[in-house]
């Protein structure tokens, strides 16, 4: 059964830009209070904890620029993968080796810049360089040759959408410092100096049966059929999720809307064609603890996604609430859909002091029990309360998050 879907509060850039900036018009000060206001519905107990900006500047030809580089990435040779990473200044933060990933992801990270990327945006727009096509991506892979060509603006197209997305963070961390009248969260993430950056390729089935060579080592019309019927074949064992159900423990999380792409083989050419949204939702799921209901999130293209996540939960002494989220992956018959993202990851300093202010974030994950109808998802959610000590420093509650989900006696070891 497909979860009821949800659509995030949507909260237009030039009004972001207004709320954020250190004068406002006495004219517009009233609609932009009831703003305010729901903004801090959508990100705090009562709401979902995420929000939508929309109708961001110069971002739309940048994001059509990298999202379909992941895949490319993720395709190549392991030596020319490497060469181009290192050519770009990215690495990876997954185990590339293993042919079964559910996922390709590639890292770097993106010194904070006092200058504003997105002030000036639109007058660059249409001398960065960058290709801005409006058309409909369609990509050829072979599995032989390697076209660096194709990823000669990747370094600097991950940069620039990179600071842009943080610039968003920090400038709706300003607007929630305001509105809760405190100074941690710009300020926080300001000290930290960086923030991460991952351009994501989510594998489609047919991605897998190409990474473990059992495309490459066939041939043409056969080729094909092995292909799909092996995926048909394995469908049944394919897990539901592409990525398990978790809290990020940062501040706030940015992410570009997906890209998804349709893939078919052609003699040994792998070809790649943008397609909707499966469904007409993103694949990124929740779980609205105050409904206690799991929903998909259908968001405007180009638009941008920003969750709360647990030490913006500490700092706000509870006042935002962050949100349990999952990725799931689309029902396709050929199993050929796969997605595309880039995320940017705002956090503390790594030795910025966190206070329990004995506030329970996870409540519902504490009352759940066995046998419950959310117990499958709740099982795998190590408690904040289990993780959190009064003046850790974010480091150390990083680390301790880390091993509590993926450690060799975690809930998500696999």
């Amino acid at each position: 059964m497909e979860p009821d879907q949800m659509e995030p509060y949507e909260l237009k850039f030039c009004d972001l830009l207004l709320l954020s900036s250190h004068s406002q018009s006495p004219p517009s000060q009233s609609r932009l209070n009831s703003i305010s206001a729901s903004i801090m519905e959508a990100l705090g107990p009562s709401g979902p904890g995420f929000l939508a900006v929309s109708n961001v500047p110069f971002v739309s030809s940048l994001r059509k620029s990298l999202l379909p580089l992941a895949q490319n990435l993720a395709f190549l040779r392991p030596k020319d993968r490497a060469a181009v990473l290192k050519k770009h200044g990215l690495g990876s933060d997954v185990n590339l080796k293993k042919p079964d990933r559910s996922v390709s992801s590639f890292a770097r990270l993106l010194n904070y810049t006092e200058e504003s990327v997105l002030d000036k945006a639109q007058e660059n727009e249409t001398n960065n360089g960058i290709n801005g096509n409006k058309e409909e991506i369609t990509c050829r892979h072979s599995f032989h040759e390697l076209d660096e060509s194709e990823f000669d603006h990747l370094g600097e197209t991950f940069r620039k959408l990179g600071l842009c997305m943080m610039e968003l963070g920090l400038r709706l961390s300003r607007v929630c410092d305001n509105a809760l009248k405190i100074n941690e969260l710009e300020q926080s993430i300001i000290a930290s100096g960086s923030a991460k950056g991952r351009l994501i390729h989510y594998h489609s089935n047919l991605d897998g049966l190409i990474l473990k060579g059992s495309i490459e080592r066939s041939k043409g019309a056969k080729m094909k059929k092995i292909a799909f019927n092996s995926i048909s074949k394995e469908m049944s064992s394919v897990k539901e999720l592409w990525q398990q159900w978790h809290y990020d423990y940062g501040i706030f999380t940015v992410l570009t809307s997906p890209l998804f792409l349709s893939s078919f083989i052609e003699g040994e050419t792998l070809v790649t064609k943008e397609c909707p949204a499966p469904n007409g939702h993103s694949c990124l799921q929740l779980f609205n603890k105050r409904k206690n209901r799991v929903f998909s999130v259908k968001y405007p293209a180009d638009s941008f996604i920003i969750q709360v996540g647990e030490a913006a939960d500490v700092l706000s002494r509870g006042k935002l609430r962050s949100t349990l989220h999952s990725v799931c992956r689309p029902f396709s018959l050929n199993g050929d859909i796969s997605r595309e993202t880039f995320v940017v990851f705002l956090q503390p300093s790594w030795g910025k002091i966190l206070r329990n202010y004995e506030f329970s974030s996870h409540e519902n994950e504490e009352e759940m029990k066995e046998g419950d109808e959310f117990w499958e998802i709740f099982s795998k959610i190590p408690p904040l309360s289990g993780r959190l000590r009064d003046g850790m420093t974010f480091a150390e509650f990083s680390r301790e998050t880390t091993k509590q989900y993926y450690g060799s006696s975690g809930t998500q070891n696999s």
